[in-house]
This record gives C-alpha cells, structure tokens and sequence, in this order.
C-alpha cells in the first residue's frame, strides 16, 4: 500500500468527538441548573461574606424581595453571570479591580463550581462502564473538543491507562476544553500568594504563539485531595468560561483553543456529536460550528464521512438544521449508551 493511501486509512479510523453537558449527565454530573444550586449551597458554607454580596447580587438582578430565599435552581445562571459582569465593569470604571482574572464575587463563582464538580464526578472504580468503553475505544489519532469543565474524561482515561494531552502532542489522545477545565488557571502564581504544596503546573504553551498570557494545567488538581485536604489552596483558581455577557471576555483567554480546532476536521473523518443542544442563544458554539460542520464534504471522497449526532432533545433536528442539509448526518434521538459505542467501534474497524 503507497504511503499516501495508508495515511488516507488512518485519517479514516480516526474521529472527531464534540461533548456536550448530555455527555455527562449519565454520570452524575449535574447540568446547568442543579450544578449552580449545590455550588452556592458551598459557597454559603465556606465563603459566607463574599456569598452574601453575590446573593445581594442575585436578588437585585431577579427582584427578589428581602424576606425570600432565592431559589439557584430556578434563577437564569447566564443572567446572573452577566449582572456580575456588570458589577465588574462598575468597579473597573471606578478603579477598583481585584485580579485581573475578574472580580472577587466571579472568581469565587468559578471556585466553587469547579469544587461541586470535583466533588460529584465520579472516578476509580465509581466511573459507570459506559464511560470507560467510550475512552477504551479512543486511540491517539482521536481528537475530542469538549464545551464541559467536568474532569469525568479525564479520570476515564487515566483509570485506563491512556496518555491525553491538552497541547496537540503527538501519540496521545487529544482533549480540546474550549470552555476551560477545574484543572486549567490563567496566568502563572504570583510569589506571594503560592503554596508550600506543589500542584505540578504544566504550560500549555499558549505563549509560544499567539497570546501574552500563559494557561496551565495540573493533573494533581484533578483529584479530590488538594479541594478537601485542609485550608483552600490559593494556587487553585480555575479558569472557567461563565455564560453570559463576560463570556466575550472570557474566552478570549482561550482563543487557541478555538483556533486549533478548527483544523481538527483535516486529521479526522466521522464526527460524534454528543449531548450538545446547541441552544440558539450561545452565538459562539454556533459560530464555530457554522464556520466548520457545513464544509466538511468531499465530493470526490469515495467514502464520504458521516456527522452522527446523539442527543434525546427534539429540538435538535432544529438546531442543526444547517448541518443535516448539507452533510451526511444521521441524528440518534436517543441517549448516548453502549450501543453508539459499539457502532463507533463498527465504523473504525470497516474504515
């Protein structure tokens, strides 16, 4: 077989997996609206002064009378965010700033958050099987472009055994986390503020090419030891892109991570979309997705690739309507199970 054909063979064993919250969800993981409601229970439990100003916040925000609770189940977790955001450009116009990371009410927000996720993923022995099929059957040619800040892959993964990066190297599972991760922090540790404990901070060299701040990663931070060990680690401030408003801000923090990817399509063929809604509001999903999923046909490809989609919400048809008219789609209305796991690993093999 000439050199060109076996590459051709390889890119087409190799898929691109696009993550939603849906993909999580079977794990425990908890979405949007359950997530914020346990986050700020410990937010109040352990961080009760900066709590009750962002409380204060909420009740201005949603026009909740003094004498009610408010409910973080029920309130708009992107209205929130972007009503912090402006509490933010208020202090900043007056000259206030605490970091420029963001105020202290948002950088507690993503504390939080990030410590309820790191609490309720499951790992080890915990983590169902469906997820430890679904990384066994990763090779490292498979790239995956992930919107969740839950560390359930990654726990999936290394309970296998299996290398993942987050910087493209080569040989290894590649994990693209366009919203940020409870394990990633912008910008390196001031001197005063690091701690007698090392978290093994790695670059992910985004200051070798485009931007002036650098983004590291610790996988010691994954585990639950450094969250719940003791006093609050002031290394630990995870960089996670809130909705709303600052989302404009936020990711730009993150822009390799959403310029890389865009060449993802080149080294791989089938796509699985998985547990993605694709909520009409969130203009930066659909941008990428409408700057790359509608062009991904080759006419003269004998064995066109296939956009397979994997979500039990009906409005899906609708949402990726621009897809599903121009591509090879086929759409499960379905949760994801073991099932779609089995006709992946179908697909590779006949490839």
């Amino acid at each position: 077989m000439k050199a060109d054909d076996l590459f051709m063979k390889e890119i087409k064993k190799s898929r691109t997996f696009i993550l939603g919250a849906g993909f999580s969800a079977g794990a425990g993981v908890p979405l949007t609206a359950e997530l914020l409601s346990k986050a700020m229970k410990k937010f109040e439990a352990e961080c009760n002064g900066i709590f009750q100003r962002v409380n204060n916040y909420a009740r201005e925000c949603f026009e909740i009378d003094e004498g009610e609770e408010v409910d973080y189940s029920t309130v708009g977790f992107s209205e929130l965010c972007t009503f912090l955001e402006y509490i933010e450009l208020k202090e900043y116009g007056g000259g206030e700033r605490w970091s420029s990371n963001g105020s202290k009410e948002k950088i507690n927000l993503r504390y939080f958050l990030a410590k309820t996720l790191i609490e309720i993923t499951p790992s080890g022995d915990d983590i169902p099987k469906i997820y430890i099929d679904f990384v066994n059957e990763l090779h490292e040619r498979d790239i995956i472009i992930s919107f969740n800040w839950d560390p359930l892959l990654e726990r999936a993964l290394d309970f296998v055994n299996k290398e993942y990066t987050y910087t493209f190297e080569d040989k290894k599972i590649k994990i693209c986390k366009l919203h940020g991760s409870v394990n990633w922090r912008l910008g390196e540790i001031p001197d005063y503020a690091k701690s007698v404990i090392n978290l093994d901070w790695e670059s992910m060299k985004y200051t070798e090419g485009m931007m002036d701040t650098e983004m590291y990663f610790s996988s010691s931070v994954l585990s639950k030891y450094h969250w719940f060990n003791g006093s609050r680690n002031s290394e630990i401030d995870p960089f996670l892109v809130l909705p709303g408003y600052g989302k404009s801000f936020d990711v730009r923090a993150n822009a390799v991570m959403w310029y890389k990817p865009e060449f993802v399509f080149c080294f791989t063929h089938d796509v699985y979309i998985i547990g993605l809604s694709l909520a009409p509001d969130d203009f930066f999903i659909r941008s990428y997705f409408l700057s790359t999923l509608p062009y991904l046909s080759d006419s003269i490809e004998s064995q066109r690739r296939t956009i397979h989609i994997i979500n039990p919400d009906q409005s899906v048809k609708d949402n990726y309507s621009f897809v599903t008219k121009t591509q090879q789609c086929v759409i499960h209305c379905e949760y994801f199970d073991s099932k779609h796991i089995d006709s992946m690993r179908k697909n590779r093999q006949s490839a």
